[in-house]
């Protein structure tokens, strides 16, 4: 008898022990595959997070409608926190499309030889196209912008746009040459019209005094409804992110990666799962979350070449195929970044020594007379905290000066031709505070940033001088 029990409890653990290894292998499954597709979704996250704060957050005072552009006519200074890295070069112009139902017009007025860009960004974040002084001089032609999936022929007259997803984030930039230009500016901003097929007939016919021998109602206007997001909640990642790709497409090259999260159960369109997990199972995938999270805060090291402190980003920056590492950093560190063809931008966060840059101490950046940043529109040098999430933002200052560049008035260059800029929490004594860039009080970040780079600079073989620390007085 006791000999049978002891077979029978041996064959019971035999049998018992390929299930524990089997939950063990789930678990660890499951945490590597929240891990990756943490990384995948992260940017699409971020874009509707984005979206949500724009247009539908109750808080915000500026919300503001689809299909419908909201100017921002001043330069951005350290309140603002909608966009991580934002410039105080360029006044923006900022509209979320819903091409689910009509397709949207793009004109843009004549605006002679000032810079502009309008880029357009799907929810994955890439720049599918642009209406810029590069492509298309001071003169723009009418561009139309359609969804995946639209079908029909458009006028002759237009230049047709494909978006691939319907959500479509439409940011738009002028720069502003100086105080002058400001008014010219803004009447150039509210001149530039985004419409639907409707608007634009009836604006036409009326424009030409004709009348209308019928009229269509118009559609109902697209309305912002979206939940918030619950940053508190981990599994608001894949919450948020199904709801957006329950809008949109997923691009065919990424249909093979996302199946492979199928073990998830990630359905767009659909909420997260959560019962359908045991607690193991759910903390898991928390952990495989947190773990994807870090994996993109830790992915600057790994992109581009840095080279005395300045890091060159990749080629494929703003388009980023299939590098959803790097598509999800951009993401987090730059959202809505240019491709190299129509800006370069340059980051620094650490001296020429290797040591990150901090408030704590005083910095000086020289360039030589020959070595300012080669840019056939314009360049400037932005200072930001940074915060523990990787984000950077403006900081107050006394001077409320926020970037340097070849528009800033009153620099004083040395007798060879060479621009000093003194990087320092206080204000530099003397002269030297014609050049002073105010930094922050702890850890910081550079980014230079040149618009309509010249070819040495989109290549890599333009070198920036590396930051010098001051020695201790």
């Amino acid at each position: 008898m006791k000999r049978r029990t002891l077979l029978g409890v041996s064959l019971a653990a035999t049998l018992a022990a390929p299930a524990v290894v089997r939950a063990q292998d789930t678990t660890v499954t499951l945490k590597d595959l929240a891990r990756r597709a943490t990384i995948y979704l992260f940017p699409v996250y971020e874009m509707y997070r984005t979206r949500w704060q724009a247009t539908v957050n109750a808080a915000n005072p500026s919300r503001q409608q689809l299909n419908r552009f909201r100017h921002i006519a001043q330069l951005a200074d350290h309140r603002a926190r909608a966009v991580t890295t934002p410039n105080d070069d360029t006044f923006y112009s900022s509209a979320w499309l819903d091409l689910s139902v009509d397709p949207m017009f793009l004109t843009v007025p004549p605006v002679g030889d000032l810079y502009y860009s309008y880029a357009f960004m799907d929810l994955f974040t890439n720049n599918f196209a642009y209406v810029s002084h590069r492509l298309h001089g001071g003169e723009p032609p009418t561009h139309m912008i359609v969804g995946p999936g639209w079908t029909g022929d458009p006028s002759s007259e237009v230049k047709l746009v494909r978006a691939p997803t319907n959500s479509v984030w439409l940011l738009g930039r002028i720069l502003i040459d100086g105080p002058d230009e400001v008014d010219r500016v803004r009447i150039l901003q509210a001149r530039a019209l985004l419409e639907t097929p409707d608007q634009r007939t009836e604006r036409r016919i009326l424009g030409a005094r004709e009348l209308m021998s019928q009229r269509n109602a118009a559609p109902a206007e697209p309305v912002a409804g979206w939940p918030a997001p619950n940053p508190t909640d981990a599994f608001d990642l894949f919450d948020v992110t199904m709801r957006a790709l329950g809008e949109s497409p997923l691009p065919e090259r990424d249909r093979a990666v996302f199946d492979a999260f199928a073990p998830l159960k990630l359905r767009p369109g659909r909420n997260f799962d959560r019962r359908a997990f045991s607690e193991p199972e759910r903390r898991a995938i928390q952990a495989g979350i947190e773990q994807g999270r870090g994996d993109i805060r830790a992915a600057g090291g790994r992109y581009g070449r840095t080279v005395d402190g300045w890091t060159y980003g990749e080629r494929h920056l703003g388009n980023f195929g299939a590098d959803y590492l790097y598509r999800a950093y951009v993401a987090l560190t730059g959202l809505a970044a240019l491709e190299p063809t129509e800006a370069v931008y340059l980051a620094c966060n650490t001296d020429s020594n290797g040591r990150p840059l901090s408030g704590a101490n005083t910095y000086r950046l020289t360039f030589p007379a020959d070595g300012l940043p080669p840019a056939r529109a314009f360049w400037s040098l932005a200072m930001y905290e940074v915060t523990p999430e990787g984000r950077a933002f403006f900081i107050d200052n006394p001077i409320g000066r926020y970037s340097i560049g070849d528009r800033t008035p009153g620099l004083q260059k040395s007798a060879d031709g060479s621009l000093t800029i003194y990087l320092q929490r206080e204000r530099p004594e003397g002269k030297r505070a014609t050049n002073w860039l105010p930094a922050p009080s702890g850890p910081m970040r550079l980014v230079l940033r040149a618009y309509e780079p010249a070819e040495s600079l989109i290549q890599g073989l333009y070198r920036a001088p590396g930051v010098q620390r001051n020695s201790p007085s």
